[in-house]
């Protein structure tokens, strides 16, 4: 395992630590997977890097690098001869989350790996991620939670403005429960409560995508800038909270992709049992859809599925509504 962490360090240094600022590809975050990093499966497979690198399909520079360092292409991945593979995950698929939470099932549950074991002689590698892949996630819901959520909530907890989870977390808050790993953490914010988020989180690593790369955020962003990505140590799981400066005025929730598109904020703004705020399910999905010339994600489709039926007559017409403002052919209009 030693030699993958110092993988990761070279990596870095040889293509650029995109967190580090000021550049527009580079490494944006890499962790250790795959069967054969665990130890009682390192039989069955090579060890894996899971690499998050920008662009997500690496340049021609960016290859010769890979080359350079040993790393020979093999299908769509990476083989390096010091025994370990390069993978480079899709970043809007959600694997590279799904892989972490089947890893931490493996390292805690003898068991498990060994029922992974017998899939994997049989039926190879994919069968077997496929076959431990709810028990993954339920092992990640029993460990992780809502854990990430609550560190966020303690973080914001003086925060003097309208604020609330969004995206694929708030979609398991209003489900009561956690449905799959997340690689981040998505808040909508009211944009004037910028300065107040610099206070709060002072002690926070707080850096604003501008222009293709990252600036440290030290003052308030104008429009049409809108995140922040924020990371502490502390934080459980997921790699950071990415905050979304919203338009939450005149008492609404304002659609950031069309201002024809708005929602009530006592509806738009939920609660959960344990008290944490959350974006209404119809507004999360609606930026799940991703309409226009952009195709649905795997997982935005798969999370469209699971909460569809939980709607109320009004989200699902609220929804229905949406869509056909913007994207009157859209696949999920069928459903609603």
């Amino acid at each position: 395992m030693h030699d993958l962490i110092a993988a990761v360090q070279q990596l870095k240094v040889a293509l650029g630590d995109y967190l580090a600022g000021g550049r527009q590809q580079g490494v944006f975050h890499a962790q250790v997977g795959g069967p054969g990093s665990v130890p009682a499966l390192a039989d069955l497979d090579l060890p894996e890097l899971h690499l998050d690198l920008l662009p997500e399909s690496p340049g021609q520079e960016q290859r010769r690098i890979l080359w350079a360092l040993g790393y020979v292409p093999a299908g769509e991945a990476y083989v390096h001869p010091a025994g370990w593979r390069l993978v480079l995950p899709d970043h809007s698929s959600g694997w590279r989350a799904q892989q972490g939470a089947l890893r931490a099932l493996l390292l805690a549950d003898g068991d498990a790996a060994g029922r992974y074991r017998q899939v994997f002689l049989k039926r190879g590698r994919l069968a077997a991620d496929g076959a431990l892949q709810a028990e993954a996630t339920a092992h990640h819901a029993r460990t992780v939670g809502f854990a990430p959520a609550q560190f966020a909530a303690q973080a914001l907890r003086g925060l003097d403005a309208p604020w609330m989870f969004a995206a694929g977390v708030a979609l398991d808050l209003h489900l009561g429960r956690v449905t799959r790993p997340h690689d981040d953490l998505d808040v909508a914010v009211a944009r004037e409560a910028q300065p107040q988020l610099l206070h709060l989180l002072a002690d926070w690593q707080l850096d604003a995508p501008q222009d293709g790369c990252y600036r440290p955020w030290t003052a308030p962003l104008q429009p049409p800038l809108h995140q922040i990505h924020a990371r502490h140590p502390g934080l459980p799981d997921v790699l950071m909270l990415d905050l979304l400066l919203t338009d939450l005025g005149g008492g609404c929730w304002h659609y950031r992709r069309d201002p024809r598109i708005t929602l009530p904020l006592d509806e738009a703004r939920r609660w959960s049992a344990a008290g944490l705020p959350y974006l209404a399910p119809q507004a999360a999905l609606l930026f799940k859809a991703s309409t226009g010339d952009r195709e649905v994600r795997g997982k935005d489709r798969r999370d469209f599925e699971q909460v569809r039926p939980t709607l109320s007559s009004g989200a699902a017409g609220w929804l229905r509504g949406a869509l056909e403002t913007i994207d009157p052919q859209h696949s999920w209009l069928e459903q609603l």
